[in-house]
């Protein structure tokens, strides 16, 4: 099965890879774990698969004489041809944890999506909505509207949890706002949103427990997400 981590930059995605892939193995699970962001100078962890070893992100701007961004864009091309052997390997384990770019364009408006790489196969997608932008419900309902756009335009379950729960006072609760917008969006929320449960995960394994239940009831028509 294939977890794909999705978020806004700085969520979290590259700690939960490495410490959610730790949990696996410590439940006896074979995992493998994927590196697309060509961008990112150091990991935690040691990808079974790094888009760095074909190329980085400087490489495609001296090759391409691009910037950053069109660099970034180049990338999707790049990896795209290279969909076979990243599908191929990463059947082999019964895990495999994939590491996006935190960059949501390259999901959202790209032809090619890297998600798409993935969808053929049993995968989920995972949506980190990190704790640290979250101080009142405009907050969390921008992240959910957010969290709907990426599902409607990929092909596979998407669940959502509240990345970095480490950074929550224990007593956290989010400010409610009472304006008309605001109170318009959560309306809309409530109209066309599932009903699964709200999880909180953290690099100190809690909700690890949680989030592998939610990962196999995205899949399974008798279970409950909610």
């Amino acid at each position: 099965m294939n977890l794909v981590f999705l978020g806004p930059a700085g969520s979290g995605k590259t700690t939960l890879v490495w410490k959610f892939g730790e949990f696996l193995k410590g439940e006896n699970y074979e995992i493998f774990r994927v590196n697309l962001d060509c961008a990112v100078k150091t990991l935690p962890y040691i990808p079974d698969f790094d888009i760095r070893n074909h190329f980085t992100l400087e490489s495609i701007m001296h090759r391409y004489s691009l910037g950053p961004n069109g660099a970034m864009v180049k990338s999707i091309e790049l990896i795209w041809r290279k969909r076979e052997e990243i599908r191929n390997l990463c059947k082999k384990k019964e895990f495999a944890l994939i590491d996006m770019p935190g960059q949501l364009e390259l999901v959202i408006f790209q032809e090619r999506k890297l998600s798409d790489i993935f969808k053929h196969d049993r995968s989920v997608a995972i949506f980190l909505m990190p704790a640290d932008l979250i101080e009142n419900e405009r907050d969390y309902c921008f992240l959910r509207l957010l969290n709907l756009a990426v599902k409607f335009r990929i092909d596979m379950p998407c669940i959502y949890v509240i990345s970095k729960a480490d950074l929550i006072e224990r007593k956290w609760k989010m400010r409610k706002v009472s304006d008309s917008l605001s109170e318009g969006i959560r309306n809309l929320l409530r109209e066309i949103e599932d009903s699964q449960r709200l999880i909180y995960v953290s690099r100190n394994g809690r909700g690890f427990e949680e989030l592998f239940s939610l990962v196999h009831e995205a899949f399974c028509t008798c279970g409950d997400l909610s």
